[in-house]
This record gives C-alpha cells, structure tokens and sequence, in this order.
C-alpha cells in the first residue's frame, strides 16, 4: 500500500507540473500585444467594413476598362519596376469614376510570374462596391521585382501612388 501510494503521489507530481507549465504558457500567450502592425507593413489587416474613398474624378479614356495613378497622378504609361494603382471597371469606354466612398470587401496580396526565373509582379487588389457606381469594380496596385527581393505591396505604398485622390478610413 505503501508503494502504490508513493507512485501516485509522483504521477500527482509530474501532472501538477505539467498543468502550471500549461498554464505559464496559456498566461504569456494572453499577454501578447493585439497591436495591428502599422500600414508600412505586409501584415497590415484590412478589416471588412475599410472604406477607400476617391476625392476627385478620374477619367477612363475611351476603349479601356482602367485609369492608372503612380506617384499621386493620373498617367497613361506607368514605371513597371515603381508602385502604380489602376482603377478598374466592368466596362469599356470613356466614362468618369466620380468622388465616392466604396466599401472594402476584400483585399488580397498575390504574385505572380511574368518573366521566369527573373520577374514577378506583386499585387494588392482591392474589391470594392458603391450603389452609386456599380460599374466600378477594383482597385490594383502593384510593381514587378525579382522573387527574392519583391516583396508584398503595403498600403503605405499604395497611398504614395494615389496620392490625394483616394483616401482610406479603416474599419477597427
């Protein structure tokens, strides 16, 4: 009886550290910051409910389907190696995107390989939604780099290439 009442009493002991082991560990993972990395970083979250405001009209020239931005302008031949943004619509033909706030509902990074082993294009892609404007449909940023030294686009960087014309109001 003896025994048997010293081996429970260590497998007690072994249980016991094993549970406050989990605990310490369950405790400090609690601990850890809920902080959102800030828009300059590729984990930056886009919640749903993210509002990307455009403040001023944008023209789609006539036989295309997108309007490009880079460095804060409106362009038509863009710097393929430099952040660039393209509004896109549903149809061709000259039209105006006017100044309107559209929903954010989804955002996505992808890549994908234009020119192996040496070029990938790095995407940001915004689906965004306004009862205003049906018609418009997404908003694209992106740049080519090679795959070991490109890296995801930031909103940050999407910011710098749209400059004043759209704003962003992001959902907690």
């Amino acid at each position: 009886m003896n025994g048997l009442k010293l081996v429970s009493l260590f497998l007690m002991r072994i249980l016991m550290r094993h549970v406050v082991v989990f605990i310490g560990f369950a405790l400090l993972a609690g601990c850890q910051s809920m902080h959102t990395p800030g828009e300059s970083s590729v984990w930056f979250r886009i919640n749903p409910g993210s509002k990307l405001m455009l403040e001023r009209a944008l023209e789609i020239p006539s036989g295309q389907v997108h309007v490009l931005l880079q460095k804060g302008a409106v362009t038509g031949a863009v710097d393929q190696d430099t952040i660039h943004c393209s509004f896109v619509v549903r149809n061709p033909g000259q039209q105006t995107i006017n100044p309107d706030s559209f929903l954010i509902t989804n955002a996505s990074n992808q890549q994908e390989w234009i020119s192996r082993p040496d070029t990938m294009i790095f995407y940001k892609v915004f689906r965004i939604t306004s009862a205003q404007q049906p018609g418009v449909e997404k908003l694209v940023c992106s740049y080519q780099d090679g795959p070991m030294t490109g890296k995801p686009v930031t909103v940050k960087q999407v910011r710098k290439a749209l400059g004043e014309y759209v704003t962003f109001e992001f959902a907690p």
